[in-house]
């Protein structure tokens, strides 16, 4: 049995396992992440009741498992079903996923009073781990129109916390309005701001604005692009088919050739995000770690350079389950994960094991 295991103990808090995996997140290693996972494993097993549940439904015993790859992943869509918490809290804050309809089920991962306190310390870190430096660093502008009114949005909630940390909060949340975006980044440049810009966006936003741009080409090339990072974190809910990831950087590329394209991996039933420098090869911060599996085999080896069924450990997840199957196609390759969409059928994957009577 690991030494962390033992050091936790199945009667520890939520706050002491939080404090505990803090002080390691910070040194920034993945030196003890077998340890940490396993001992957060066998604490969620007895302090979350869907996962105990799910873990016995597949007859699995705890204190048997000693590998990352023995532990049972929780398919993602039981957050749509049940309250998925570690320990008894009562719920104070809640992310939810988007939908397109009114009545579609939403994935709902609640949190308690230190949640998006927690969830702002982890999203900072897990920047500063993947860019180098803290988010004061950047400039931030956001186009997320989507996320109006939607203060359960995760990545509203972390895009408005780094721009806070510049100082700027509200002015960079720039919606349905492109004339402001344009006249943001304008302002950004002409006031010899010494950060290099930032700009989050969903996928369908960022290619309305691309077309939005097309008549205007004197104010494109007044612009140091070469300065400016388009974040893109995917989304074309309600908005048609979403484009594979090479033609959005292509169509992105087409209007504005020296921009740097950048992208962004999370979830709502995720504390943490991965980012792709390059666009395409997906890097996490020393908690995270990607496994890719036979799509038909959720225990099998992890897969290295062939797609499969992506599972994602997130050790921030203390509070409800860190331990993610997430109905994701994905290749993890030498120079990251590359993302490949939903996989088909995946939201009835594992979730008889915890049908509600």
């Amino acid at each position: 049995m690991s030494q962390a295991f033992q050091d936790w103990g199945a009667g520890a808090s939520l706050e002491e396992v939080r404090l505990r995996l803090w002080s390691w997140m910070r040194e920034g290693t993945e030196d003890g992440f077998l340890d940490h996972a396993i001992a957060l494993f066998r604490w969620q097993a007895v302090h979350n009741t869907p996962y105990r549940a799910f873990l016995e439904a597949m007859n699995v015993r705890p204190e048997d498992i000693a590998t990352l790859e023995d532990i049972p992943f929780l398919p993602v869509e039981v957050f749509k079903s049940h309250d998925v918490k570690s320990g008894t809290w009562e719920p104070k804050h809640v992310f939810r996923s988007s939908g397109t309809t009114q009545t579609i089920s939403r994935a709902q991962h609640w949190m308690d009073d230190e949640g998006l306190a927690w969830y702002a310390q982890v999203s900072r870190l897990a920047w500063q781990a993947q860019w180098g430096g803290p988010v004061a660093d950047w400039a931030w502008l956001g186009l997320l129109p989507g996320y109006i009114g939607r203060e359960d949005a995760s990545l509203l909630t972390m895009v408005a916390d780094f721009m806070g940390q510049t100082g700027t909060p509200e002015e960079g949340m720039l919606m349905h309005d492109h004339g402001a975006l344009n006249a943001a980044v304008t302002r950004h440049f002409e006031e010899q701001e010494w950060r290099p810009l930032m700009l989050f966006g969903v996928t369908w936003a960022i290619l309305d604005w691309l077309d939005s741009l097309a008549s205007d080409r004197g104010w494109l090339e007044s612009v140091p692009w070469k300065h400016v990072t388009l974040i893109e974190t995917g989304g074309m809910k309600g908005r048609g088919i979403e484009p594979i990831r090479e033609e959005v950087h292509a169509r992105i590329k087409s209007v504005l050739p020296d921009i740097h394209v950048a992208s962004e991996y999370g979830m709502t039933e995720m504390m943490s995000q991965g980012y792709a420098k390059d666009g395409i090869h997906h890097a996490f911060p020393s908690w995270v770690k990607p496994l890719v599996r036979e799509p038909r085999d959720p225990r099998s080896s992890a897969l290295q350079n062939r797609v499969g069924r992506l599972d994602i450990v997130d050790l921030a997840n203390v509070h409800s389950c860190a331990f993610l199957a997430t109905g994701d196609a994905a290749n993890l390759t030498s120079k990251g994960l590359i993302l490949l969409g939903r996989q088909d059928h995946s939201e009835v994957r594992g979730c008889s094991l915890l049908a509600t009577p």
